[in-house]
């Protein structure tokens, strides 16, 4: 997703996104259905996931938008699924919908979900929805773009995905790492492994993030340390680069600098200021 959706997901009342709750039966599977505005989203778009696997279907279903995947560029249709650890992905063609339909899933169940591995994202993460639902894909589209109402699109939706649903055994433990982790804490493994009240080994963290989430437990922590540090400087804020640095988990102002490269490219001040051009 563009890194703006997570900027506006966060914030109470935006009047960019809403969220639709998912019905109880699709809970353990489904965090939420959004429908995104992209009325701010200019020039390149970063895209970025903060570890919440995500389906991204445009307004209309002759969309496709161009994505710059580690130097290739590649060709996305209407709908097409994101996950994983994202580096340096830029969306390089102008997006010409005023809205995105958004289903974020539950990390801890996607993969089961889809019956996919759940390395699926190491090599590909951004890559088109028929992948995955070679099947389904064809009978699935045409009854989401049927009827352009909100309802009628989370109705489609969830009935494609209750067809899908399986029965799912992981750790209530990992689950609630997984919410410790969402209240903003910046954390290293080390200290992940406390957490709860539970002493973990390493080893018992690293198999269970990969199996169930698809990422390394460092890999989840450092994806969401800079999504954190990402929104306090996009907020525009008083505080300096290094306040931002070390309230996030950062030893200073260079090891923000360098995270932030790695995961856009650019510097935190090359990066905003191509924004304010836009």
């Amino acid at each position: 997703m563009p890194i703006n959706f997570f900027r506006h997901i966060c914030t109470p009342d935006d009047a960019f996104i809403t969220r639709i709750s998912p019905p109880e039966s699709l809970r353990d599977f489904v965090e939420g259905f959004y429908l995104f505005k992209t009325q701010d989203l200019h020039g390149r778009q970063l895209f970025f996931n903060d570890g919440y696997p995500v389906i991204t279907l445009m307004q209309h279903r002759g969309s496709k938008i161009l994505i710059n995947l580690n130097g290739d560029i590649i060709n996305i249709g209407n709908a097409w699924v994101c996950g994983g650890l994202l580096k340096n992905i830029y969306c390089e063609s102008s997006i010409n919908t005023e809205e995105f339909f958004v289903i974020r899933f539950n990390p801890i169940t996607f993969f089961k979900l889809f019956n996919i591995r759940e390395n699926v994202f190491e090599h590909k993460p951004v890559f088109d929805l028929v992948e995955i639902i070679t099947d389904d894909f064809s009978v699935f589209n045409n009854d989401f773009y049927s009827n352009t109402s909100v309802e009628h699109k989370v109705e489609a939706a969830t009935g494609f995905l209750s067809q899908r649903i399986c029965a799912t055994a992981f750790p209530d433990l990992l689950k609630d790492l997984i919410n410790h982790i969402e209240q903003g804490r910046s954390l290293t493994v080390r200290e992940l492994s406390k957490a709860c009240g539970v002493r973990l080994n390493y080893k018992w963290l690293e198999r269970n993030f990969k199996k169930y989430i698809g990422v390394s437990p460092k890999d989840y922590l450092l994806l969401r340390r800079f999504l954190n540090a990402y929104r306090s400087l996009d907020s525009l804020s008083s505080k300096t680069l290094l306040q931002t640095a070390l309230e996030h988990g950062y030893y200073d102002d260079n090891h923000l600098i360098k995270d932030f490269r790695s995961f856009s490219g650019q510097s935190p001040k090359a990066f905003f200021q191509n924004i304010s051009r836009t």
